[in-house]
This record gives C-alpha cells, sequence and structure tokens, in this order.
C-alpha cells in the first residue's frame, strides 16, 4: 500500500509538470536539485537557487529571477565554472548564471551571464556539458545542443527531435550521447553526424546511463536494469527487479548498485546481471542515485536514512536518520557528504561528515 502511495505520488507529480506546461501555474511540489563546486553548494528549490558556503553552512547568495522560473533539475557546471540550471516554470527558460560577485554589496546577486527561452516545456532534465558543447534534453521531446564558445545571445547549434518528453540526464563515451525518454526507448545520438539509433525498452526511463566498455547500462519503470551493447543497440542481458527503477546506477569495480521504489538495494555484476550479493531492503523506498564515497557505497531513502554500504557487503549502517523524505541525489563535496531534504522548511540542505556525524544544516536567510 505505501509503495503505491509513492507511486501515485510520483505520477500526480509529473501530471503537475505536464498540466503546468498547458498555462496552468508551475508545480510546487518538486523535490530539490543539488550540486557543488570546491566552494559552495547550490541548491535548486522551488523559485530560489541558493549558493551555500562548504565550510559553515551560510547563505552566500540567493537567485529568484524576474520571471517566476521554478528550479527541479540539478545545476550543471560549464567548463569555466559557471551553471546551467532550467526552469520547470512556465517560462521555460534555460540559465547560464556566474556564481563569482562581489560579496560587499547588501544583497548580493549572481549574474546571468546568459539564457535560452526557445523550448516548448519545461527543463527537467540536467544538461550534459562536453568542453564547450552543452547537450540540453527538454520535456518537449528535444535534445538542445549549444556551443557556448559563440559569443552573443545565440548559441543554439543543433536540434535533434526525440519524439517525446525527456526527463533524463545524459551519458556520453565521448562519440555518443545516450537519453532515455518517457515513451520507452533510449536514443544514442553520433556526436559528430547527429544520427540517431533508437532502443525500445519496455518502460519509461529518467534515470542517467552508466557506460563503461562499450557497454550501456540504465534502469527503467519496466521493473528491470537493463545492459546494451551500444555498438549494435542489442540487449546483452535484462535483470529483473521487483519495483520501478527511477534513477540511474553507481557503476564501481564491475559491480551496479541501484535501488528500486519498493526500497530494495541491489548489487549486480555488470558482466552478467547476476547478483553479486543478495538485494537488501532497509527502511524505504530509493529514488536517488548512490555515489562513491572512499571505495564506500552511500545512499539514501525516501524516510530520510542515509546508507554507507562497505564494497562486498549486503549490511548498509545508518549513517544519520533525517526527520524529512529525500529523493535527491546525495552529492559529495570534499569531505562531506550533503543531502538535501524534500519539504523540510527549518533544514533545506544538511551537509555530514563522513562518519555520519552534522556538520551543518542550511536555513535561508529572510
Amino acid at each position: 500500500m505505501k509503495n503505491k502511495r509513492l507511486l501515485l505520488f510520483l505520477v500526480l507529480g509529473l501530471l503537475a509538470l505536464t498540466l503546468s506546461a498547458c498555462g496552468g501555474a508551475p508545480p510546487t511540489a518538486t523535490w530539490p536539485g543539488l550540486a557543488a563546486d570546491g566552494e559552495n553548494a547550490y541548491l535548486a528549490n522551488g523559485t530560489n537557487l541558493y549558493a551555500i558556503r562548504l565550510t559553515d553552512g551560510e547563505q552566500v547568495w540567493a537567485f529568484a529571477s524576474d520571471e517566476k522560473s521554478t528550479f527541479y533539475a540539478n545545476p550543471a557546471f560549464t567548463s569555466d565554472g559557471q551553471l546551467l540550471v532550467g526552469s520547470t516554470g512556465n517560462d521555460r527558460t534555460l540559465y547560464r548564471i556566474d556564481p563569482k560577485l562581489n560579496l560587499d554589496v547588501e544583497d548580493p546577486q549572481p549574474t546571468v551571464t546568459w539564457k535560452f527561452n526557445g523550448a516548448e516545456d519545461h527543463w527537467v532534465a540536467t544538461p550534459l556539458v562536453v568542453g564547450e558543447i552543452v547537450y540540453a534534453p527538454n520535456a518537449d521531446g528535444n535534445l538542445y545542443i549549444f556551443d557556448l564558445s559563440i559569443t552573443g545571445e545565440n548559441k543554439l547549434v543543433d536540434t535533434v527531435d526525440l519524439g517525446s518528453k525527456l526527463w533524463a540526464k545524459p551519458a556520453t563515451d565521448g562519440e555518443r550521447v545516450f537519453v532515455g525518454s518517457l515513451d520507452h526507448h533510449l536514443h544514442i545520438i553520433d556526436m559528430q553526424t547527429l544520427a540517431v539509433d533508437t532502443v525500445a525498452l519496455g518502460g519509461a526511463v529518467n534515470g542517467t546511463p552508466a557506460v563503461l566498455d562499450g557497454k550501456l547500462y540504465i534502469g527503467s519503470f519496466d521493473s528491470a536494469m537493463v545492459a546494451i551493447n551500444i555498438e549494435d543497440g542489442n540487449v546483452d542481458w535484462t535483470s529483473p527487479t521487483a519495483s520501478w527503477i527511477w534513477s540511474g546506477p553507481l557503476l564501481f569495480n564491475n559491480i551496479l548498485y541501484f535501488g528500486d521504489l519498493e526500497g530494495n538495494f541491489y548489487s549486480l555484476k555488470a558482466a552478467d546481471g547476476q547478483p553479486a550479493l543478495d538485494s537488501v531492503q532497509p527502511d524505504g523506498a530509493i529514488l536517488a542515485s548512490p555515489i562513491l564515497v572512499d571505495g564506500k557505497i552511500v545512499f539514501v531513502t525516501e524516510n530520510g536514512t542515509v546508507y554507507m554500504l562497505e564494497e562486498g557487503s549486503n549490511s548498509p549502517v545508518s549513517l544519520e536518520k533525517l526527520e524529512a523524505k529525500i529523493y535527491t541525489d546525495p552529492v559529495l563535496a570534499g569531505d562531506l557528504i550533503l543531502v538535501a531534504p524534500f519539504q523540510d522548511e527549518t533544514s533545506l540542505l544538511v551537509a555530514l561528515n563522513k562518519d555520519g556525524s552534522q556538520k551543518w544544516s542550511f536555513t535561508p536567510k529572510k
């Protein structure tokens, strides 16, 4: 029953974003996006994008556009350290923001150095940045390709129509771009010719594929993890799971780590899809992708627990339990594990030391 309620919540969230594209109000119940560089964490939460100092959790600045943007996706970094973040609001704007500014002013604000308003739907996916080229999937079904080295506002160099809503961040092997769509397909785009090959899958794809040695690994709402041979598009193996797979897997030492919406956490051999270890079911649905911290796997659950798993073990250790739900991927920032709770008005971001002790929590300035 609990899993069915979560599925209903997720479906309603997807529906809210879809309906708001038709002229309604932007959705407010989207969970936050998160990224970090060497100095700050960047939290995309509702109508604001926050810069938060890593050393002490203090707010550096807060950005809210004049166009009433709503932010959901994880920000991406350009090659020169600027931020790319798209809006899920009715403005449908993709921003490039320079986070460096004069901190001596009373109300510091970052600088919008470029923006694109030509998409027809929301920016749900995080863009992929390869040098000066940006591959930005939009919910209108197009993959927008920008060259940031071009001077002036018009940096759009190509648009690839993939036919269905794109909500997943792409991956690349250096020659091709891989992006999943909600119409049960994986698209393989040649980076030179922009020729597209399409692989049919059993369910919608919302996660970023893992790519290694000519193979691609992706989960779907068909309750399966799939390995695909990149050269010919053939499926090498399919490993069923108990429920939908919302996010992409972590691939470490030829083992795939990921969770499903029933709260199972899996460790599969990349070679054949067989279990490296028995799956475990800690305490809640798993929507976020795991991260690697000093050779250990860290993952979060909907119930607000942060777990650490030793390589070769299927006994996760609880590092911290937050009194909020967690749907956002955790982020490793130096010696800190950053976790963004969902709809927690007192702590929008929590920084943990690697032993699980809390270093700071962030509450926006009023």
